[in-house]
């Protein structure tokens, strides 16, 4: 899990610094909207980012809110419905997320939100017999 924070760290870093050679507003805190329940894995990587960032100097706080229900529906509508409240809040996607939005469990598109980074994937392996 470390290093899979670093990892994310790392990657949020180049696009922070990134976007800070394009913008005369530089990002003192950060805001982690998560989907779901304390101690989940969506808590941990914005958690473990969120320290990873202030550890490194990069931010000078990072606060976390907890926003579980309807497997993500709840934050990314929250997040799309207040997007011109949320400055400086970046919420924690993956995979169901963006399944659950192209299968219409929730009406709100995983598209009316801007990525930021990618910074955590998923591994499979099949075996045949």
């Amino acid at each position: 899990m470390k290093k899979l924070a670093k990892l994310f760290a790392v990657a949020l870093a180049s696009v922070t610094i990134s976007l800070g050679s394009l913008s005369a507003v530089e990002i003192k805190k950060i805001h982690f909207l998560i989907p779901g329940g304390a101690g989940g894995g969506w808590d941990g990587t914005a958690r473990g980012t969120g320290e990873a960032l202030t550890k490194a100097g990069l931010i000078d706080s990072a606060t976390f809110e907890n926003m579980s229900g309807g497997g993500g529906g709840k934050a990314i509508g929250y997040l799309i419905e207040n997007s011109m409240s949320n400055h400086g809040t970046l919420m924690v996607n993956s995979t169901p997320i963006v399944i659950r939005s192209l299968t219409k469990v929730f009406p709100q598109n995983f598209r009316d939100l801007t990525l930021i980074a990618g910074t955590i994937g998923d591994y499979a392996a099949l075996v045949v017999p």
